[in-house]
């Protein structure tokens, strides 16, 4: 690698900021590709294409993105963050352009699936480029505004449908052009923005910006060996990953568990979702926030798992209502949920980058690339499954109380998660950093 492409020095205040900004850009972006559901219908209609078959096409881009992700992560280690992001985001584009040119399900089945592989490589290299440009007395808070580009997209989506479709005569095509464009666009930022950090910086465990310690650094190919052995590991991953049952669930099947539960209209029904993701992105800054003031991972974790238990059971109790349940009551309770949902997701991405680092700094790519296969692997079983429990159960309590079962299973895995063993900050009134051992 060209010593003009790595970044020798740790980056500090406005330009640090700026390099985390394109990253979480480059994850906006690719989240942004690919949001067909403001137009699925014109999709469906124009290519003769009905919604089951949709959904198999969409499990199969899951698949070939989950793996992409995991190979992404490697690639990212081993060759660097930048070269495997930057190619793959103009790749990206293309993959868009030849998804727009679809005239036949089996054409627009090989776009979805190429698009969804090549985003899962791209992305696989900006978690641990968050990692790389945060201190840990930052990352959390990092971490959340990283999670604010895939949510974003479906927002920004759904308001670009609105605005140009009826100038492009209700063409679904339009979108992928507009996200093929924006995926150029976004490509030649990072391309010209974007820096690796040199080895011996990116090994450095940083607690605040000009505060360091290094980590014993194993010889050869031990790295992820040694982390896939330790508890620490398989406690997050497996914690996130029951977590995902209830995440994948509100986003795929929120609005219409509404409608069929509590016989809303589909316009209340979007709202009501719409304030939920609306508290859980605006409270996940605060809960990140404080999270790295005091320098607490698993308390968020465990915290926000319980409430969101106890939220999801009283939701759980009111579904039984139907119809006849409170409007207020069911956004009290989606908000509620959402915000407890806040608590978590911050803080852990944040104490398992921080557990990776400890064991070896140059492995987040291959760590979050394993943790992410798994991961979707929980997403899509919710995916393929959660119709058809509700199908043979004739509603969503069933289906919801698994949910409940997997939010319960990972506040009591999370409270396995041990402390990180090496020195991290915390601030105090007299000090910009002091660092203590965490607890």
């Amino acid at each position: 690698m060209s010593y003009r492409t790595l970044l020798t020095e740790y980056p500090v205040g406005a330009r640090r900021r700026v390099l985390l900004a394109v990253v979480v850009l480059a994850l906006f972006i690719s989240a942004f590709e690919g949001q067909l559901a403001p137009v699925l219908p014109l999709l469906l209609d124009d290519l003769g294409m009905s919604l089951k078959t949709y959904g198999l096409i969409t499990a199969a881009s899951l698949i070939f993105g989950a793996f992409a992700g995991y190979l992404g992560g490697e690639l990212a280690d081993r060759v660097g963050r930048v070269r495997i992001l930057v190619p793959f985001m103009f790749l990206s584009a293309a993959a868009c352009l030849f998804m727009a040119t679809a005239d036949s399900v089996g054409h627009f089945a090989t776009a979805r699936i190429v698009l969804a592989f090549v985003e899962g490589v791209a992305v696989a290299g900006t978690q641990p480029l968050i990692r790389d440009f945060t201190p840990r007395i930052g990352r959390a808070q990092a971490f959340a505004f990283w999670s604010w580009g895939t949510v974003g997209a479906n927002f920004f989506a759904a308001a670009v449908a609105s605005a140009t479709l009826g100038v492009f005569g209700n063409q679904w095509r339009s979108q992928l052009f507009i996200m093929a464009g924006a995926a150029l666009v976004g490509a030649v930022v990072i391309a010209l923005t974007l820096r690796d950090l040199a080895p011996e910086v990116r090994r450095a465990v940083r607690l605040t910006e000009h505060e360091a310690h290094t980590v014993e650094v194993p010889q050869g190919h031990k790295g992820l060996s040694l982390l896939v052995a330790r508890r620490a590991f398989w406690t997050h991953v497996l914690a996130m990953s029951l977590l995902y049952v209830l995440l994948a669930t509100m986003n795929a099947y929120a609005q219409t568990m509404l409608v069929q539960q509590f016989g809303v209209s589909v316009r209340a029904a979007s709202a009501m979702t719409m304030v939920f993701w609306l508290s859980n992105l605006a409270m996940s800054l605060v809960f990140a926030r404080l999270s790295d003031r005091t320098q607490r991972r698993k308390a968020f974790m465990v915290g926000g798992g319980v409430a969101a238990a106890v939220f999801l059971g009283a939701f759980l109790a009111l579904m039984g209502r139907g119809s006849e349940a409170s409007s207020t009551v069911v956004i009290v309770l989606f908000v509620g949920i959402g915000v407890a949902l806040a608590a978590t997701f911050g803080p852990w991405m944040a104490s398992f980058s921080e557990h990776v680092e400890e064991v070896h700094p140059d492995i987040q790519g291959r760590a979050f690339g394993l943790n992410h296969l798994l991961n979707r692997t929980f997403i899509l079983a919710t995916v393929l499954f959660a119709p058809r429990v509700v199908e043979a159960t004739g509603g969503w309590e069933l289906w919801m109380t698994v949910a409940w079962v997997g939010t319960v299973l990972f506040a009591v895995i999370a409270a396995l998660v041990p402390g990180v063993t090496g020195r991290r900050p915390r601030l105090d009134a007299g000090a910009e950093a002091v660092t203590q051992p965490a607890s």
